[in-house]
C-alpha cells in the first residue's frame, strides 16, 4: 500500500506536465466554434443516429454521407446569415425499428416530424438506393419547408399589428 501511495506521489509532477500551462482566451474558444458550425445552405443542421443493429447503423452511415457529400458539391453558393436565421436549428433523427427476420423498420424525422419511414433489408445495395431516396425525400421537405419559411415571412404576411 505504501508503494503505490510512493508511486502516485512520483507520478503527480508528470501530470500536471501533460496539461497546458497556458489558458485558453474567450476569442480562441469562439473562433474554434464559428470554425465547427458548417457553412450549409439550409441553416445547421443536427443529424442524431438512434438505430439498434447493424443493418441500421449501415443506412444511417450511408445517409449521413449521402447527404453531406450532396450539400458539400462544389458550385454550390455559400449560404448567407439570413438563411441560415430563417431555417435555424434542424434536427434530423434517424430511428429504427427492429423487426424480426432481416428487415428493419426506419424512421427519418425532421424536428419531431415523420418525414421518410420504409422497411430496409440487409442487402447493401438496397440500403444504399434506400439512403439516397431518403436523402433526395429529406432536402425536399427541407427545401419545401424554407419555401414556406420564406413565404410566411414576406412582407405580405408580416403586417403592422393595425387592424
Amino acid at each position: 500500500m505504501n508503494a503505490f501511495l510512493l508511486l502516485l506521489l512520483a507520478m503527480l509532477p508528470l501530470v500536471g506536465a501533460a496539461q497546458n500551462a497556458t489558458p485558453a482566451t474567450d476569442s480562441g474558444l469562439n473562433r474554434q466554434v464559428e470554425e465547427s458550425l458548417p457553412d450549409e445552405p439550409n441553416g445547421t443542421r443536427l443529424i442524431l443516429d438512434n438505430t439498434r443493429t447493424k443493418v441500421g447503423k449501415d443506412f444511417y452511415d450511408l445517409f449521413y454521407k449521402y447527404l453531406t457529400a450532396e450539400s458539400a458539391q462544389p458550385g454550390t453558393p455559400p449560404a448567407d446569415s439570413t438563411q441560415q436565421h430563417i431555417m435555424g436549428l434542424v434536427v434530423i433523427m434517424v430511428e429504427e425499428i427492429p423487426a424480426p427476420g432481416t428487415a428493419s423498420q426506419v424512421l427519418i424525422s425532421i424536428s419531431d416530424q415523420p418525414v421518410w419511414q420504409q422497411f430496409v433489408q440487409a442487402r447493401y445495395d438496397l440500403l444504399e438506393t434506400d439512403a439516397l431516396y431518403a436523402v433526395e425525400t429529406v432536402r425536399d421537405y427541407l427545401k419545401s419547408y424554407q419555401e414556406m419559411l420564406q413565404l410566411l415571412g414576406s412582407q405580405d404576411q408580416k403586417g403592422s399589428g393595425v387592424y
